[in-house]
């Protein structure tokens, strides 16, 4: 009857905590069977720990190379299209109808971050506390801008305030709490302070003292926000025909400055090239009219690109004057 029992849980290939309730009893079963009046409690426990023993390594194969639903394991749900099924020594990831095995918990999020809520960073961090009761040992997918980056481990979010006419993403933090996420030196690498970021990552641990959430095994989410933009330019009144330094390696003629504005945030485009966001490459992509040689005609101001490396920002009335690349 034990070994039967045993048998019945592990074809149930379902996630349920009956399975694990049968499995025990099939231990306590067989147990009994085997020890007599002469067995001692050493001899109990030994033959128990064994039949656990045994029982969890089939478990194990089972998940591991027919990707059966363990029995010695905790659910824990995103929704129902997302949960973690937590183990000794390794989990199961549900994504949708894929379960993908995750052994010692290396792996970082598997699933597509469409299957996961968004949660603004605001609402996230209002009350930490609160949050990390509701959504501890799940894995969420936050949105937010970045408040500082340390070193080469770890990004921080802080609720934040937008300010008028504010400009390069410039926001007001709030320095009440805060969510560290752990990331790898190559994603810290791609971001900045004031950034949008979108990530999905499993809430790890509260720190009541200095009121932080923390993510781990982090997936960044493709952000689009920064796909589509309009170039706006301001002409200078007060021309002097003289060429100014931008940035370097970038000239204006009168051109006061040109900025870049994404709808949520505008930037001025000498930010965004000095922080390697946008380049003339990016730039000529928009709304080209006309490409002739390295003199090229955009909607709102004109580009010189001289073999030099110098590159000539030209209001819209500006010809086509190669003689600058020789200054």
């Amino acid at each position: 009857m034990g070994i039967l029992l045993i048998i019945i849980a592990y074809l149930i290939n379902i996630y349920n905590l009956y399975r694990f309730l049968l499995l025990c009893l099939g231990i306590l079963l067989i147990t009994l069977s085997i020890i007599s009046k002469k067995s001692n409690l050493f001899l109990i426990i030994y033959i128990s720990i064994l039949l656990f023993v045994i029982t969890y390594s089939i478990d194990y194969v089972n998940t591991y190379l027919f990707n059966f639903r363990p029995i010695f394991a905790i659910e824990n749900k995103t929704n129902a299209k997302v949960s973690v099924i937590n183990s000794l020594f390794y989990r199961q990831y549900k994504c949708e109808d894929q379960y993908i095995f995750d052994n010692n918990y290396e792996l970082s999020f598997p699933c597509e971050t469409s299957l996961v809520q968004d949660i603004d960073i605001n609402k996230l961090l209002n009350e930490p506390a609160v949050s990390y009761q509701k959504y501890h040992h799940q894995f969420i997918k936050v949105t937010g801008k970045i408040s500082k980056i340390n070193g080469n481990s770890n990004i921080e979010l802080k609720e934040y305030t937008l300010v008028d006419n504010s400009i390069n993403g410039y926001v007001k933090f709030n320095d009440a709490s805060k969510l560290i996420i752990k990331v790898s030196d190559d994603v810290i690498d791609n971001y900045k302070i004031y950034d949008y970021i979108t990530v999905v990552g499993l809430l790890n641990s509260y720190d009541k003292k200095n009121n932080t959430l923390t993510l781990k095994d982090i997936k960044i989410e493709d952000n689009k926000k920064y796909n589509n933009y309009v170039i706006e330019v301001i002409e200078d009144d007060k021309c002097s025909k003289d060429a100014l330094e931008y940035i370097q390696d970038y000239y204006t003629f009168c051109l006061k400055n040109i900025y870049i504005n994404y709808g949520f945030d505008k930037y001025e485009l000498a930010y965004l090239i000095k922080d390697g966001k946008i380049n003339l490459e990016d730039i000529l992509k928009i709304d080209i009219e006309d490409n002739k040689d390295n003199f090229y005609k955009l909607d709102k101001f004109n580009i010189l690109n001289c073999h030099n490396g110098k590159k000539y920002l030209l209001t819209k009335d500006e010809l086509e004057d190669y003689t600058l690349c020789d200054e």
